[in-house]
C-alpha cells in the first residue's frame, strides 16, 4: 500500500459495489417469497399428480437457490461495507499525519517517508543533519519515539510522522489481506441442485466472514440479557446496512434476540436451519457409517459356539444409539418446519415465520402462522411434556389447524404460534413433577410475550391468547408469578396446575382465565398432576390442591370434546374444527359470548 493509493482511495466506491450486492439480497429474499407465496402456493393447493409433483420439486429448488443466494451474497455485501469502513479509517489516520506534515513544511514520498531539514542549535551549529525518517522498525526507536522529546526538533517530528504514516499504511495493507482472503473464499459452486455439501461451505463461508469482517459490524455489541425494548433500541439505532450486515454474519443471535421485528428474526432464523440440517445430514451419515458392535460376545462352554450375548447390549453402542435418535429426532423436526414453510397457501395457511430456532440439547424452534407484528389477534402455543424439536410437527400442524378455525371468525389478521422455546420435561414420570422445567422455562416466555408485544408496536396493537398445554400451563403460571404476562387471555389446557389457588392470581383478570378438560375418563392430567402444580391454601382445611379445571380456581370452563390428553385440537378433514377447537378460536378473536361452557 502506497501513500497515494491510500490517500486518493474513493471507500465511497466500495460502498456503491456493496449498494450492489445488496440487490443480490434483497433479490434472493424477495425471490423466495415470491416462489412461496405466488408460485408453490396456488400450485399445491389446485394442482395434483405427477406433473405437480415435479414442478413443485423444480420451483422448490428454485427458492432453496434464492435463500442460498441470499445468504452467500449478504456474506459479500457485509465484506464489501466492512472494506470500506476499515480503510476510512486508515484513510482518515493517514489524511491527519499528511496534513500534520505540510504544516511543518514536510515532503511525504510514496513510501511514507517525511523528509525533514537540519535543526540549528542555539549557537546556530548543527544539531541534527536534514534528512528522510521512515517508519521505525526497532524496538529502541520505537521506545524512543514514545517518550517525551528532551530535545525537540525536526527530525523527532518527522520520524513521529514518519510512524503514524507507516502505520496506517501497514493497517490498510493489512485489512485488503484479509478482505480479500475472505472474499476469495465466497465463492459458489455453479448449478441449481444444493447439496448438502454446498451448505457446509456456506458455513465455512459465514465461520470465516464473522472473524474477518471487522468493520461495521461488531459482535460484541449484540445485545446479552438484554430487555426486548432494549434489543428493539439497539436494532433502531442501526442503520439499513448495519442491520443487513448483522443478519448476514450473526444469523444465529439476531435470530434469538426478542423484541426484533418478525420478518428479520425469520430470515436469519431460515439461514440458521438450512445450515444446521446440513450439519445434521453430515453428521448422522458419518455417525451411521461408524456403527459399533452392539452386543458383547461371549464363548458357549458347552459347544465353544460364539453367541450374541442379548441381555449385554456394549455402552459404546448404547452412547451411539442416543445420538442417533437425537440426530434423526431433529432432522425430523426440520422436515416438519420444512412442511410448514411447503403448506403456504394450502388451505388459505399464510407464510410462515421462523421465530426462533436452534438445536442445542434437544432441540427448540417457534413457527407463527401469518406474521404477527401486523395480526389482530394472536395465539401462541406452549407445549408439555415431550415437546421438543424432534416432535414440532404435530405441534406446528396443531397451530395450523387453529389459524384454519380462527381466520374465518376473525375482524383483521390473525397469528398463531407454536413456542417450542423450554426445555420441557421429557419423562411424565420422572421429570413431569418437577417444577424446575417451569421455573427455568418462565422467563424465556415472558421475554418472548414481551418481545413480541414490542414489535406488534405495544399492548394494544394485538389482541394476545397464550394456549398452555398440560405442563406448558404450569410453564405460564410460574412466569405469571415472576413479572406481569404480557398477554390479554389465558387458556389452560389439560392442565395439572399453575402453581397458583385462583385465576385472578394470574395477573390478567379472572374474566379472562379459561380452562379447558376432558373428564377425568379421558383426561387424568389434571387430577394427577394437582399434587405437584396445583395451587395450595395453607389456611384452607381440607388442603386439597386446585387446578384451572376446577370451579374453586374461578376460570371459565370451556366445553370439550377431547377424547384424550392431546385431543384437544382435532380436524377432521370432513367436518373440520372440534369443538375444542372452535372455543378456543373464540377466545383468540375475543369473542366471548360465543364460548360454550360446561
Amino acid at each position: 500500500m502506497t501513500v497515494s493509493r491510500l490517500r486518493d482511495l474513493r471507500t465511497e466506491t466500495l460502498t456503491a459495489r456493496a449498494a450492489d450486492w445488496h440487490t443480490a439480497v434483497e433479490w434472493g429474499e424477495n425471490g423466495r417469497a415470491h416462489v412461496d407465496r405466488q408460485l408453490l402456493g396456488p400450485l399445491r393447493e389446485k394442482l395434483k399428480g405427477e406433473t405437480a409433483t415435479a414442478a413443485k420439486g423444480r420451483l422448490q429448488l428454485i427458492a432453496d437457490n434464492c435463500e442460498y443466494t441470499r445468504l452467500q451474497t449478504g456474506l459479500v455485501h457485509a465484506a464489501l461495507l466492512g472494506l470500506a469502513e476499515e480503510l476510512a479509517e486508515a484513510k482518515a489516520r493517514l489524511r491527519t499525519a499528511l496534513d500534520e506534515a505540510a504544516a511543518h513544511g514536510y515532503p511525504v514520498d510514496d513510501a511514507g517517508g517525511v523528509s525533514y531539514p537540519e535543526t540549528l542549535a542555539e549557537d546556530g551549529s548543527v544539531r541534527w543533519e536534514a534528512g528522510t525518517a521512515t517508519r521505525a522498525a526497532g524496538l529502541l526507536d520505537r521506545v524512543m519515539d514514545g517518550l517525551p522529546l528532551v530535545f525537540p526538533g525536526h527530525r523527532e517530528t518527522a520520524q513521529q510522522l514518519a510512524n503514524t504514516i507507516g502505520e496506517a499504511l501497514q493497517r490498510a495493507t493489512d485489512i485488503d489481506t484479509r478482505y480479500a482472503r475472505t472474499l476469495r473464499e465466497l465463492i459458489c459452486d455453479r448449478g441449481i441442485v444444493l447439496t448438502d455439501a454446498m451448505w457446509r461451505d456456506a458455513q465455512s463461508d459465514l465461520d470465516t466472514a464473522a472473524t474477518s469482517i471487522l468493520g461495521l459490524t461488531d459482535a460484541s455489541d449484540i445485545p446479552t440479557g438484554a430487555t426486548p425494548q432494549e434489543n428493539r433500541q439497539w436494532w433502531d439505532s442501526l442503520s439499513a446496512d448495519e442491520q443487513a450486515a448483522y443478519v448476514s454474519l450473526y444469523p444465529a443471535e439476531i435470530g434469538a434476540l426478542d423484541g426484533l421485528p418478525s420478518a428479520t428474526r425469520d430470515t436469519a432464523n431460515r439461514a440458521v436451519l438450512q445450515l444446521e440440517e446440513a450439519r445434521l445430514r453430515e453428521e448422522l451419515d458419518a455417525l451411521l457409517r461408524a456403527e459399533p458392535e452392539r452386543y458383547e460376545h461371549r464363548r458357549s462352554h458347552k459347544d465353544g459356539v460364539e453367541l450374541n450375548n442379548r441381555d449385554g447390549t456394549t455402552d459404546a453402542w448404547l452412547e451411539w444409539n442416543e445420538r442417533r435418535e437425537l440426530l434423526e429426532g431433529q432432522l425430523t423436526g426440520i422436515d416438519a418446519i420444512n412442511q410448514r414453510f411447503a403448506e403456504t397457501g394450502v388451505d388459505g395457511l399464510p407464510e410462515a415465520y421462523l421465530l426462533g430456532f436452534d438445536t442445542v440439547g434437544l432441540g427448540h424452534a417457534i413457527v407463527a402462522n401469518g406474521n404477527p407484528d401486523i395480526a389482530d389477534h394472536t395465539a401462541i402455543f406452549v407445549p408439555g411434556t415431550s415437546s421438543r424439536l424432534g416432535g414440532a410437527g404435530g405441534d406446528i400442524e396443531r397451530m395450523a389447524d387453529l389459524w384454519r378455525t380462527t381466520e374465518p371468525m376473525a375482524s383483521g389478521e390473525v397469528s398463531t404460534i407454536t413456542w417450542i422455546g423450554y426445555d420441557a420435561p421429557q419423562d411424565i414420570v420422572t421429570d413431569a413433577p418437577r417444577r424446575t422445567f417451569a421455573n427455568e422455562g418462565a422467563p424465556l416466555f415472558n421475554s418472548f410475550a414481551s418481545g413480541l408485544q414490542t414489535a406488534q408496536g405495544g399492548a394494544e396493537a394485538s389482541h394476545t391468547t397464550v394456549i398452555a398445554h398440560s405442563y406448558g400451563s404450569t410453564l405460564v403460571g410460574v412466569a405469571s408469578q415472576q413479572e406481569r404476562i404480557a398477554v390479554d387471555d389465558i387458556v389452560a389446557v389439560g392442565s395439572p396446575g399453575m402453581t397458583v389457588r385462583r385465576a385472578e392470581d394470574l395477573g390478567v383478570g379472572d374474566g379472562h382465565v379459561w380452562s379447558m378438560a376432558a373428564g377425568v375418563a379421558n383426561d387424568v392430567v389434571p387430577p394427577l398432576g394437582a399434587l405437584g402444580h396445583g395451587g395450595w391454601d395453607i389456611n384452607d382445611p381440607v388442603m386439597l390442591p386446585v387446578v384451572p379445571s376446577m370451579e374453586e380456581f374461578g376460570a371459565h370452563r370451556m366445553a370439550n370434546d377431547s377424547g384424550d390428553h392431546g385431543g384437544y385440537w382435532d380436524w377432521d378433514e370432513e367436518s373440520g374444527a372440534s369443538e375444542s377447537l372452535k372455543n378456543q378460536a373464540r377466545v383468540v378473536t375475543g369473542r366471548y359470548s360465543e364460548v360454550t361452557l360446561g
